[in-house]
């Protein structure tokens, strides 16, 4: 069990540092989850190795020697380091600090394990002086717990966010038990509460397997939806494709024989059967422009990109759309970094800002308020559509990207706007996410990625 525990431990930090190795949060991460796995390797060491190989090590005293000193050492290193591992993980992870303060903190944090150093017997007999120990310890986890749920609440991202939320869940509350049996238990000359953290870390194992699947801890879940969604979007371009030009010859056919009907009725002076005529060509006309709207909306996208103010973009649609805020009597406001430049198709971020305003206005009819923001988080730039209007149900939101999905029963929606959006956003690497509650209101998320990203303060 303490070798599974062990490579669990290192494959949660290889996990961690993947997600993203050139952040300096996420490194500090995973060294939590390899200092931790410290303890265990010493386990190991002490009730796998050296019991088993006693013969070995009666022909080779040497070897028994340097497994003793290395079991020590990993100990020592997982009680003083897993502390100071974890609050530089929360200190690099808090947005508010600047670098310097960073770095005045993590040289600072590095004095009590340097202290614990000194005072510490290692070799033959690892001897820690617990109340000492707990002395900066506790303190230490409760500063990274503050720190991870200030950043949680100020965090605007709603993927960072998500992240973040579940983040907090599978680290901070496993360290509290892996602190209270390690240390705490050791005041009271219990030294064996340690062995608890196996069913710790099963547990943290578990969950985040869970989270993973249910809820994208990781972004595994977003990539699975996204992966649901660009394959349903493929399946429906094909099919309206093969539909549109069954539909085209039919029709032409229809709208020929109608012309010829027509000029048959004006000869023969038939006016009821010209007028049917005219009906006949004005629906054929219809089915047309009808499959020319979904195939536009359902074809792949072609950017045509260049290096642009977003902020500005922004502002020109809230202008073009002010007869429509003015008569729908709601108020725009507007909460814009103009120093952010994105790489972009601006033609297709303009239609997507007007589609996803429109929604707005339609879903504030008494009057409300709408908040566009453009903003950095840690990994997207992001543009925030905020409404007071109606809102969206939990039932219907987890469909309102799907095509055809619309809760506006009108003859011309075909429930393509945001499936659109969602198709531009994935052009350009990013996505799009949205946020509802019903009778409060909606918050759409065009999230670009940071690479596409030039200037800003960041």
């Amino acid at each position: 069990m303490m070798v599974f525990i062990l490579f669990t431990l290192w494959a949660l930090g290889l996990l961690v540092l993947f997600t993203d190795p050139r952040r300096t949060s996420i490194r500090w991460a995973s060294a939590t989850a390899f200092v931790g796995a410290g303890g265990f390797f010493s386990a190991v060491i002490d009730e796998m190795i050296l019991p088993h190989w006693v013969d070995v090590f009666a022909l080779h005293p040497q070897w028994q020697s340097a497994l003793v000193w290395l079991s020590r050492s990993s100990s020592f290193l997982t009680q003083t380091g897993l502390p100071f591992t974890f609050l530089l993980f929360a200190i690099h992870s808090f947005e508010a600090f600047s670098v310097k303060i960073k770095r005045i903190l993590q040289y600072a944090a590095l004095i009590p394990p340097l202290i614990m150093l000194v005072i510490t017997p290692i070799y033959p007999v690892l001897t820690f002086n617990y109340w000492v120990m707990v002395a900066w310890v506790i303190p230490y986890y409760l500063l990274a717990c503050i720190l991870l749920v200030l950043q949680y609440r100020q965090e605007k991202d709603p993927s960072v966010k998500k992240n973040s939320f579940f983040t907090n869940i599978l680290i901070i509350i496993p360290l509290f038990f892996v602190f209270l049996f390690i240390y705490v238990m050791r005041i009271q000359n219990d030294y064996e509460a340690w062995r608890y953290n196996t069913l710790v870390v099963i547990v943290q194992f578990v969950l985040i397997v869970a989270i993973s699947l249910k809820y994208g801890f990781l972004g595994v879940r977003l990539r699975v939806e996204k992966r649901r969604l660009d394959s349903t979007l493929r399946a429906l371009t094909s099919g309206a494709q093969i539909i549109n030009h069954t539909i085209k010859n039919e029709v032409g056919k229809i709208s020929l024989y109608a012309d010829r009907i027509e000029s048959y009725a004006a000869d023969t002076n038939q006016p009821g059967l010209k007028e049917d005529a005219a009906v006949l060509i004005q629906s054929s006309q219809h089915i047309l422009d009808m499959m020319n709207r979904i195939q536009g909306q359902l074809s792949d996208i072609v950017l045509q990109e260049k290096t642009v103010q977003p902020s500005q973009i922004i502002l020109q649609v809230v202008q073009t759309l002010e007869p429509y805020a003015i008569k729908q009597q709601v108020e725009v406001v507007t909460e814009l970094d103009e120093t952010l430049r994105v790489s972009c198709d601006p033609v297709q971020l303009r239609e997507i800002l007007t589609n996803l305003c429109m929604n707005a206005f339609e879903a504030m009819k008494s009057g409300g308020t709408l908040h566009l923001q453009l903003f950095l988080s840690k990994k997207h730039l992001v543009v925030a559509i905020t409404d007071t209007g109606t809102g969206i149900s939990k039932e219907n939101l987890p469909h309102v990207l799907d095509p055809f999905f619309s809760t506006k029963k009108t003859s011309q929606n075909f429930g393509l706007g945001l499936s659109y959006c969602y198709n531009v956003m994935q052009r350009h690497q990013g996505t799009l996410e949205i946020t509802s509650e019903l009778g409060k209101g909606t918050t759409v998320f065009l999230l670009f990625p940071k690479k596409r990203v030039e200037g800003g303060n960041w």
